[in-house]
């Protein structure tokens, strides 16, 4: 894989909304992967007929960690006056629901940007652990080194990944699916001087996929 910089995670995200800016969103074919990553809320979203404004270090954070793990993804690539992580019913969440019946999908990782005013550089959803429940040992891990590595984490707080998120959601939809939405506060994950930190994030969470069996 080409080298990481700044500029080129920035580069790989407005090359790839722009190829596929007609489409509401895009699936990426994982290799023998039971981890599918989703990135709803890429572009601008409208809810209550409010725009919202789009997480852009979510598409970046997906794209490099789906190269590196041969993952499966799911990005929203169009905003098309809706919000793919909060309406009850989307297309969005309606062809995920199909592809994880199709794929065998065990685990889902949805990956959001916090406000950079934000005092947590990670906070992970899970619902108060409805959506983790089915393996409670690799959610702990994953809170272990993500600590391990310097992150300063809160739980569930500001954002819990409740019934309407595609976590909760999608969880609800298959009890035996493990699902967690996981928050970057964007001076990581989009600032340019935050990339040295947002470098070690990648490591840490694309040994925990790739552990994911």
């Amino acid at each position: 894989m080409k080298t990481t910089t700044h500029e080129s995670i920035k580069k790989d995200r407005e090359e790839f909304l722009s190829k596929h800016k007609n489409k509401d969103h895009v699936f990426l074919c994982g290799k023998n992967s039971s981890v599918i990553l989703s990135a709803p809320h890429g572009v601008r979203q409208w809810r209550n007929n409010k725009p919202k404004y789009a997480e852009p270090g979510t598409v970046n954070t997906l794209l490099h960690l789906q190269k590196l793990c041969e993952c499966h993804a799911i990005v929203k690539t169009k905003n098309n006056r809706d919000d793919a992580n909060y309406d009850e019913v989307s297309s969005y969440k309606s062809d995920l629901i199909n592809y994880i019946k199709q794929n065998n999908i065990k685990y889902v990782l949805d990956i959001h940007s916090l406000a950079p005013e934000r005092k947590c550089d990670i906070n992970l959803g899970v619902n108060g652990g409805k959506n983790v429940e089915t393996n409670t040992e690799i959610y702990r891990e994953l809170v272990k080194s993500l600590a391990g590595a310097g992150f300063n984490v809160y739980l569930d707080v500001p954002f819990s990944a409740g019934e309407r998120t595609i976590a909760g959601s999608m969880k609800n939809k298959f009890n035996n699916l493990w699902t967690i939405q996981i928050e970057i506060n964007s001076k990581i994950a989009w600032h340019k001087q935050g990339f040295e930190k947002y470098k070690k994030l990648l490591d840490v969470l694309s040994t925990f996929i790739v552990g994911l069996r």
